[in-house]
């Protein structure tokens, strides 16, 4: 377990982690006894509430200053919204490292793994690491092929869910984009 800042609600507290969140914000909401965890900050979100937004959250904590992968309740409604944005856009999106692993592999399937526990280079992630996987033709993501991985989990004992920051980017850019 490790300490630091996060951001967390309207302002910043100390936050206890037994994972290494970087993606995820842990929102406060009064009288909870879970509380959502998002990858959209308050700003983000301007004056709409979460709550409204259920694929938003990416799950609940019990504690408002720690997740734990024991405790960390996953909202299968947030994999829905992952699964589709991904499925529809995978392939546009500016990733240096999947297409230099789309142009490494050049045929077949690419697994898209999580980065918190990434495994050495041109071996595959471990299942609940595996965030969906690609078709590759010619080195290059076919649009329309992703498919999710149903082990993939988003809390566990190596920490919590890591996206690259490009598939990152544009995830919370379309959640913006439905915020409008």
């Amino acid at each position: 377990m490790f300490t630091r800042w996060q951001k967390a609600g309207p302002l910043l507290q100390h936050v206890r982690y037994k994972s290494n969140l970087t993606f995820g914000r842990i929102h406060g909401l009064n009288g909870n006894k879970r509380y959502p965890v998002s990858f959209l900050s308050t700003e983000d979100l301007g004056d709409k509430k979460l709550t409204d937004y259920p694929e938003f959250i990416i799950g609940w904590t019990p504690k408002q200053d720690e997740i734990d992968s024991k405790t960390f309740m996953p909202n299968d409604t947030f994999l829905n919204y992952l699964t589709q944005v991904f499925s529809n856009h995978i392939h546009e999106i500016n990733d240096s490292t999947l297409k230099g692993m789309a142009q490494y592999q050049k045929e077949g399937w690419l697994h898209i793994g999580d980065e918190r526990n990434p495994p050495p280079w041109g071996r595959i992630p471990k299942p609940e690491d595996i965030i969906g996987s690609v078709l590759l033709q010619d080195g290059k993501i076919q649009a329309g092929t992703y498919q999710s991985m149903p082990a993939y989990r988003l809390a566990t004992k190596k920490g919590f869910m890591q996206l690259s920051k490009p598939l990152e980017q544009y995830l919370v850019d379309v959640a913006k984009q439905k915020l409008k």
